[in-house]
């Protein structure tokens, strides 16, 4: 079976995207009026950017939620709102290099005050984003979380092609995301704010882009190679593969960091 790619989702410091065959649709920060950039790379995410109905939820959400569960619902609405697919057989696969490192740090400083935050609690896990996407949608088919630096996006998307083409789930929801801010730029020089999130919905049935063929640690041979472009951590990649994923042309992607590489075919 061949995966296809049926909608897709991304959040960046760039502004809202998403796709379907039926065409491709920009939103900047400005035509939301957003504001300012914030800690994260962004303006403050706010539900109304991405929900038609009010999400009281959304507003007490980490910043790593927000953004993979604005994307996500960037593909949903792209792709119909999943219709024809039972939730039963849509399967997740998460990517992130940082996970709830932010939402961890503040906890630990209201622990170390002696008030652990419950509500800060609630979002110490590194797949939390996943388990918020799986409420939103009601989603129940399996899940895993992948973290492998900064090919974790690939790598996440990489696993649902070979998901759908091994006959393990009917359909694929895969989410690339971080969150950096304060506890990240303590990291070094190199961890500046950056929110970002890439969610692709894959389906072994429906029009859409063909996906095939995911190779992990192998050569590059005749495939293309792909160099990191604006976005970061778990979603570097995310914005060069983009317009090749696309876009109609027939070919094979590799990206590497160190000896760790991912590949698949598109078209």
């Amino acid at each position: 079976m061949i995966a296809r790619l049926i909608a897709y989702g991304r959040v960046s410091p760039a502004g809202l995207l998403s796709w379907s065959p039926g065409g491709t649709l920009r939103t900047s920060w400005q035509e939301l009026d957003a504001g300012p950039v914030a800690e994260y790379g962004t303006p403050k995410l706010r539900a109304k950017y991405f929900f038609d109905e009010p999400y009281i939820k959304y507003g007490r959400m980490d910043p790593l939620c927000k953004v993979a569960v604005g994307a996500a619902q960037l593909a949903y609405k792209a792709s119909g709102e999943m219709a024809g697919r039972e939730r039963d057989e849509v399967a997740q696969v998460g990517g992130t290099m940082l996970g709830c490192l932010e939402v961890d740090a503040q906890f630990e400083k209201t622990r170390q005050a002696g008030a652990p935050s419950p509500a800060l609690f609630v979002y110490t896990l590194p797949s939390m984003f996943q388990g918020e996407i799986a409420i939103q949608y009601h989603l129940r088919g399996r899940c895993t979380l992948l973290s492998t630096g900064e090919l974790s996006g690939m790598t996440a998307l990489a696993t649902g092609i070979r998901w759908i083409e091994k006959g393990r789930a009917k359909h694929v929801l895969v989410v690339a995301a971080d969150a950096a801010g304060p506890a990240a730029a303590e990291l070094g020089p190199g961890f500046s704010p950056q929110s970002a999130a890439a969610a692709y919905l894959l389906s072994g049935d429906g029009d859409g882009r063909a996906l095939s063929d995911s190779r992990f640690d192998g050569e590059a041979g005749d495939a293309m190679a792909l160099t990191p472009g604006a976005l970061s951590y778990g979603t570097t990649f995310v914005d060069t593969l983009e317009p090749l994923l696309l876009g109609g042309e027939s070919m094979r992607v590799h990206a590497s960091r160190g000896a760790q590489s991912v590949s698949f075919k598109l078209g």
